[in-house]
């Protein structure tokens, strides 16, 4: 085993940038750790927490590039630090066009680039968080729109943010925000949908992927789809870019009804988002994720209680009031079969979810049928693991959660991340039913059902070594217009022996269908 940490001195790259490349660098044969980031505290504790923080790492500044890797072999060593630099030197290079002449400058900042071509009205920001507030002031003193894609920003400066952004009429997207689709155009995490009438705001990002898949999938489109981070409706930010998001598709005339997706809005945020709801002259739909006691939004707001609800609610308004459904999905014959045929003890579920908002969809979904749950995002505090590495009873993980994803892509990026937990789960003998979400679109990896699919062949031949079967079930999200190609990827899947649910919220229910039929007393 062979270790190297690479210190390059004033050597800058976006965050998704050094993501991707450490995804790609961790698919290596023989790389069994990597991570490539700036020098940011938050990556040289990572370093630490693998054993490759060296004390020129340590001294190391934000804008310097830090590289460490674990392998298990010099030739891999040299092979890997060569595909590091092959994929930093190809995002360096100017772009090239046609008949190879290099492309003009390619500006390094927002000013410069509002000086080579004035008339951008929209910036996307992906930096650390530590600049990440600065550039944004930047491009709204441009008079542009902001997509904030960073983290670690704090809470006085979405605030101050925000109120510049109202004050100039614009969007402020952000921060920690992942999806949006703006005329069209996908931004951060986003899937390849129609364009249409069905106009969304959403304070969470796998919420609009589920969302707007669906409505593709039924026939109709989306005019805009605004992101506002997670934060938007605390009462501390006060639902700014909510109000500013519902007033946009407001006047919009290309939208003709009006989702809102969130988690339950602090209650004087809520009151204020349900007023300006009811004031719009168009059919607004509001799916309120976890909402157990929140009051009634008021008259001409339809609440949903889930992410497949709300989509087929809006484009039944769309059509007239016309029924909308989407086809049966009949398991029993699976349900029968595995209930046959798994091993007594065999009674719980492993939820591993990259969407953090899927992940909270299915865990109601338990709640609902009073299915004891733990998570590391718990919807109630009793609800909380007391190891996140050691999962008991039926327990739902967000890995796309900051304890997962400090220092690592995140799961959408590089999913083959997510292995590891799966085979520990499927190695425990309690352990009947792996969950799981498979996230397609721009942004996402370029083959998540492959790289899920190894793992889970893998710990099928685990299980079936010690006597035991276990019960793969997915949440596919995507169009078949994504890169990824839709249906390739279902296939992937399915041969791999793993159930494939249209949506999370039909995963989940078949999931908790078979756990509350293996807790039965007649299967004990």
């Amino acid at each position: 085993m062979l270790t190297k940490t690479i210190v390059k001195p004033n050597t800058y790259f976006d965050s998704v940038t050094l993501m991707r490349i450490s995804g790609q660098a961790a698919e290596m044969d023989g790389v069994m750790d990597v991570l490539v980031g700036m020098g940011t505290d938050l990556n040289k504790e990572s370093l630490a927490r693998v054993g490759l923080l060296t004390e020129a790492a340590e001294g190391a500044s934000p804008n310097d590039l830090l590289i460490g890797v674990r392998v298990t072999g010099e030739e891999i060593l040299e092979r890997v630090l060569q595909r590091i630099d092959e994929l930093l030197g190809s995002q360096r290079r100017g772009a090239v066009g046609e008949g190879g002449e290099v492309q003009k400058e390619r500006p390094r900042s927002i000013a410069r680039a509002c000086q080579l071509k004035p008339g951008y009205n929209l910036a996307l920001i992906s930096v650390p968080g530590i600049y990440a507030a600065r550039e944004a002031r930047e491009a709204l003193r441009q008079e542009m729109h902001v997509f904030l894609f960073s983290d670690n920003v704090s809470l006085e400066d979405e605030v101050d943010l925000k109120k510049k952004a109202a004050a100039k009429g614009l969007l402020m997207m952000g921060p920690d925000c992942g999806t949006a689709i703006i005329n069209g155009a996908p931004l951060g995490f986003a899937n390849r949908v129609r364009r249409g009438s069905i106009g969304i705001v959403g304070a969470s990002g796998t919420g609009i992927q589920q969302v707007t898949t669906l409505i593709d999938s039924l026939g109709e489109g989306i005019s805009q789809a605004i992101g506002t981070g997670g934060r938007d409706l605390t009462e501390r930010v006060g639902g700014m870019t909510t109000l500013a998001a519902l007033d946009a598709l407001a006047a919009d005339d290309q939208t003709k009804v009006i989702i809102l997706i969130s988690k339950p809005p602090a209650p004087a945020v809520a009151a204020k988002v349900f007023a300006r709801a009811a004031e719009i002259d168009k059919p607004v739909v509001m799916c309120l994720l976890g909402s157990q006691t929140m009051a009634s939004p008021g008259p001409g707001i339809i609440q949903c209680r889930n992410l497949e609800e709300t989509a087929l609610q809006a484009v039944s308004l769309v059509r007239g009031g016309q029924e909308v459904t989407l086809p049966e999905e009949d398991r029993r014959a699976f349900l029968d079969e595995f209930l046959a045929a798994r091993k007594p003890g065999q009674k719980y579920v492993r939820a591993l979810y990259g969407g953090g908002t899927l992940c909270d969809e299915a865990m109601t979904v338990f709640r609902h049928e009073g299915i004891p749950i733990f998570s590391n995002v718990p919807l109630s505090p009793e609800e909380a693991l007391a190891d996140v590495e050691q999962s008991r009873g039926n327990t739902f993980l967000d890995m796309g959660d900051d304890y997962f994803t400090r220092g690592r892509p995140h799961p959408m990026i590089e999913p083959g991340l997510r292995n590891p937990r799966l085979l520990q789960e499927a190695a425990d003998p309690e352990v009947a039913v792996i969950l799981l979400d498979v996230i397609l679109g721009h942004g996402s990896h370029s083959d998540p059902a492959g790289v899920a699919a190894r793992g889970i062949q893998e710990a099928r031949q685990q299980a079936a070594r010690e006597g035991r079967r276990l019960a793969f079930i997915a949440a596919l999200i995507g169009t078949a217009a994504d890169p990824q190609g839709l249906e390739q990827q279902r296939r992937l899947l399915e041969e791999a022996g793993v159930i494939v649910c249209t949506s999370n919220i039909r995963a989940a229910r078949l999931a908790a269908s078979l756990v509350k039929q293996l807790a039965a007393p007649e299967r004990m």
